[in-house]
C-alpha cells in the first residue's frame, strides 16, 4: 500500500550503500540571505557535482478546498516556462549541460531538484531563481499540463489497488486534517483547477523567505554564499501567509474498510493508526515509536515477522512502518500478506495476539539495542550519491527541526527507553484511532475475524 513518505525507513535503504566513517560526517553550515532565503551547504567532495535543491515550505496540505492537486499542479507548471525561459528550455537546458533535474510535492513541502557538475552550479542557481521570480506559462501549456496530471492520476491510482486503497485509509484516518485528501487530488477537483489558480498559488507562497536552499556536493560555504547572493538574493521577500491546517479531533471509533479489485490476487491486510509525529502531537513519542516499528517488524528476528512468516506460517510478508517526519500527525501502520489459502481473518486475528502479548511482556533488552543499532545506522553510513542527506536535512528542516538534528539523531535514539517505547505504544495502538483496510479479490467475501489460538510466538 503506498504511503506518505516514511523518512526514517527510507534513510537505513538510503545509508546502508557505502560505509562513511564518523570522522568524515560532513560539515554542514547554514546561513540566511537578506531576504530571508535560508541556506544549507552540505560538503562531499568525493563526487565532482553538486545537488541543488530548492525547498518550498507549501504542499499538497495547503491545497484550497475544493481545488485538491493544485500544489502538484502548480509544480508542474514551474516546468512551463517563464519570459526568459520558454516551455521545455528549462529541461533541455539542464540536458545539454549532462545534469538531471525533477520535482515533488509532498503533503508538507513541494521540492525542485537539480543534479549537476560543480561548474554548472551558477547556472542553475539562476534557473532556479528566474522560475521563482517569474511564473509566465501560456494558457495553453497550463491546459496541456492539466491533462498530464490527470493521465498521471489514471496510472498512479486509478490503475493501482494499492493506491485506490490508501487513498479510502487516508480519507477515513483524518476526518477533519488536510491529509485526508489526496495529495495528487480528486480528479473531480482537478478537472475544475484554472491558469488562475496557479497564478494565484505563486503570487501567495512561492517566495525566498518562504524557502530553503539546500545545495550538497563539491562545494564549501565560502563558495555558495556569493552565488546565492547574486541570484537569489535580489528577489525581494514578501508577506506570507500563515499555514492553518484543520486539526484532527479525537479518534473514538475503529473504521474497517473492505475494497475489491479485479487486479487483486492475493489479499493484503492493513491497519494503520493516526498518531503523533516529529512536528505534532506528543512530539517526545515519536522517536520511541521508530523503535517500536523495528521491534514489531524491522525484518526477520522482528516480533510479528517471526510469529507470523516464520513460526506460524500464516503470512508470506509482514511490514511496520512509522511515518513520523511530518508537520501533521504521523501514521503507524501495519501490512500483511496472508499465505496461499490462509483466511485474511485468521491472520489478523494471530497479528493482535502478538500485539496483545507484546503489551502483557513488553520487549526485551535486546530487541530495543537491535532496534537502536538499525536507527543509528543511519548516521554511519551514507552513500556515494549526491543527494542523500540533502533530502533528509530537507525534510527535518519543512517539519521545523534544527539543522543538527542529523548529527544529533544517535544520541537521542540511545536515550531512549523500554518504559518510553512502551507509553508510546499504549498511546498508539489504539483500536478506536485505527483504520483496518482489506484489499480482496473480486468477489470474495471478507470473514468475520475471530480469536487465534495461541501460536508459538512470545
Amino acid at each position: 500500500m503506498q504511503k506518505k513518505i516514511n523518512i526514517a525507513i527510507a534513510l537505513v535503504t538510503i545509508f546502508f550503500s557505502s560505509p562513511l566513517n564518523a570522522e568524515q560526517t560532513p560539515n554542514i553550515s547554514s546561513f540566511t540571505l537578506d531576504n530571508g532565503l535560508e541556506v544549507i551547504v552540505i560538503p562531499n567532495h568525493r563526487v565532482p557535482a553538486v545537488n541543488h535543491t530548492l525547498w518550498f515550505k507549501i504542499g499538497a496540505a495547503d491545497d484550497p478546498s475544493g481545488k485538491s492537486g493544485l500544489a502538484h499542479f502548480h509544480e508542474h507548471v514551474m516546468f512551463l516556462g517563464t519570459a526568459k525561459y520558454k516551455s521545455g528550455e528549462y529541461s533541455s537546458i539542464v540536458s545539454r549541460n549532462g545534469g538531471e533535474q525533477n520535482a515533488f510535492t509532498g503533503y508538507d513541502a513541494t521540492a525542485y531538484f537539480i543534479n549537476i557538475s560543480k561548474e554548472n552550479l551558477p547556472l542553475a542557481m539562476e534557473m532556479e531563481a528566474d522560475r521563482m521570480n517569474d511564473l509566465s506559462a501560456s494558457d495553453s501549456d497550463i491546459e496541456k499540463e492539466k491533462q498530464v496530471i490527470i493521465e498521471e492520476r489514471r496510472m498512479r491510482i486509478d490503475n493501482n489497488p494499492d493506491a485506490l486503497l490508501s487513498e479510502q485509509v487516508n480519507a477515513a484516518l483524518f476526518r477533519n486534517h488536510p491529509y485526508h485528501w489526496p495529495s495528487i487530488g480528486w480528479q473531480h477537483e482537478m478537472n475544475g483547477l484554472t491558469r488562475q489558480d496557479v497564478i494565484d498559488f505563486h503570487k501567495k507562497w512561492y517566495h525566498p523567505n518562504n524557502a530553503i536552499l539546500i545545495i550538497g556536493g563539491d562545494v564549501t560555504a565560502e563558495e555558495v554564499r556569493p552565488l546565492a547572493e547574486k541570484y537569489y538574493g535580489k528577489i525581494p521577500r514578501a508577506e506570507v501567509p500563515q499555514r492553518i491546517w484543520n486539526d484532527e479531533p479525537p479518534q473514538r471509533g475503529e473504521r474497517r474498510i473492505t475494497m475489491h479489485h479485479p487486479q487483486v490476487t492475493q489479499p493484503e491486510i492493513s491497519r494503520t493508526y493516526a498518531t503523533v509525529s516529529l512536528g505534532y502531537g506528543k512530539k517526545d513519542e515519536a522517536l520511541p515509536l521508530f523503535i517500536l516499528a523495528q521491534v514489531l517488524g524491522g525484518g526477520k528476528t522482528s516480533r510479528l515477522y517471526h510469529s507470523l512468516v516464520t513460526e506460524q506460517k500464516l503470512a508470506s510478508a509482514v511490514s511496520v512502518d512509522y511515518n513520523g517526519f511530518s508537520r501533521g500527525p504521523g501514521e503507524f501502520s501495519i501490512d500483511l500478506v496472508p499465505e496461499q489459502g490462509i483466511d485474511p481473518a485468521k491472520l489478523e486475528a494471530a497479528a493482535d495476539m502478538q500485539i496483545a502479548d507484546f503489551f502483557k511482556n513488553g520487549l526485551t533488552a535486546e530487541e530495543l539495542e537491535r532496534a537502536k543499532t538499525l536507527l543509528k545506522a543511519e548516521t554511519i553510513y551514507a552513500r556515494d550519491g549526491l543527494s542523500g542527506i540533502a533530502n533528509i536535512m530537507g525534510w527535518i528542516r519543512m517539519i521545523g527541526l534544527d539543522t543538527d538534528y542529523f548529527s544529533n539523531w544517535p544520541k537521542l535514539i540511545d536515550k531512549i527507553t523500554a518504559q518510553q517505547v512502551m507509553d508510546a505504544a499504549k498511546d498508539t495502538l489504539k483500536r478506536e484511532q485505527c483504520v483496518t483496510a482489506l484489499l480482496l479479490p473480486p468477489n470474495e467475501a471478507p470473514k468475520p475475524v475471530e480469536p487465534a489460538k495461541k501460536g508459538k510466538g512470545k
